[in-house]
């Protein structure tokens, strides 16, 4: 059979869009299959996420505290380095006690409540897959890179729950009674990080009618260290602030003095 310019073409281009054809078809599905394999596995880890929330959920108002033991026995390792540092993210209070290193085997919790409510919610976020940039953040590297600001702040929230939320303010003296060992409770340098928070803290508004810390209050201070909005007093030069408050109240004094001169000057002229 005579081949004409049409067959010749056929012959050729046939297999090349076969080939184009084939090659995109394959990389279609390759694409998809990986694509839900990457799911499958996002699903899984969103499952230990949610299922380490669980875990915490059971201790519905009770301390973090409590849910420790079975948190550090249900979960294994594997599955507690996926999601650790997502957890502290979203808000689960992970800390790393200042006398220890982080150790993944052992994860400590604060001592806050557990709200249910909360919990529900960073599981929804979980399930609706807002967070899974979150998940296979290397623990070791985050928690020691944060060593400083957790320990300094464990530290003060240590001060407010077992100092201010325990002392006794007197309206008529305006003076704080402080338990009487507060200062053995704390190492010398957990205390020199304190020395500045302990004069900035001492205010009646802590305090209600009866001298007793208001629980309310006190939960809102410990909230605030979370937040960063105490560094400046755990993480201050003291000698810098005992010079800057030197230099403030003899400032303040020079201007009252200034100002009494003023009013008896003012009373020699009008008499």
């Amino acid at each position: 059979m005579e081949l004409t310019t049409f067959n010749i073409g056929a012959y050729i281009l046939i297999p090349i869009l076969a080939a184009v054809l084939g090659g995109w078809v394959g990389a279609y599905f390759g694409n998809k299959y990986q694509k839900a394999q990457e799911n499958k596995k996002m699903e899984a880890v969103r499952n230990i996420a949610i299922k380490a929330l669980d875990i915490i959920k059971h201790y519905n108002n009770q301390s973090y505290i409590k849910a420790e033991n079975q948190f550090n026995t249900d979960l294994t390792i594997a599955q507690k380095r996926t999601i650790i540092v997502l957890l502290h993210k979203l808000g689960v209070p992970i800390i790393v006690p200042a006398n220890e290193t982080f150790d993944i085997h052992r994860i400590h919790f604060d001592e806050k409540v557990v709200d249910e409510k909360e919990i529900d919610g960073i599981i929804l976020q979980i399930s609706q897959k807002h967070c899974d940039n979150l998940f296979f953040i290397d623990a070791e590297t985050y928690f020691n890179s944060n060593r400083q600001y957790a320990a300094v702040r464990a530290v003060g929230k240590k001060y407010v729950r077992e100092v201010l939320a325990k002392s006794q303010y007197n309206s008529e003296t305006k003076q704080v009674s402080y338990p009487k060992t507060w200062v053995s409770d704390f190492g010398l340098g957990e205390y020199l990080s304190l020395r500045i928070l302990h004069e900035q803290a001492c205010s009646d508004v802590l305090y209600d009618q009866t001298g007793k810390a208001v629980p309310e209050r006190i939960d809102q201070m410990l909230h605030e260290i979370d937040m960063g909005l105490w560094d400046n007093c755990l993480f201050g030069n003291y000698e810098m602030y005992k010079s800057a408050k030197v230099q403030i109240d003899m400032s303040n004094a020079i201007q009252s003095m200034a100002i009494g001169q003023q009013q008896a000057a003012k009373q020699i002229e009008s008499n």
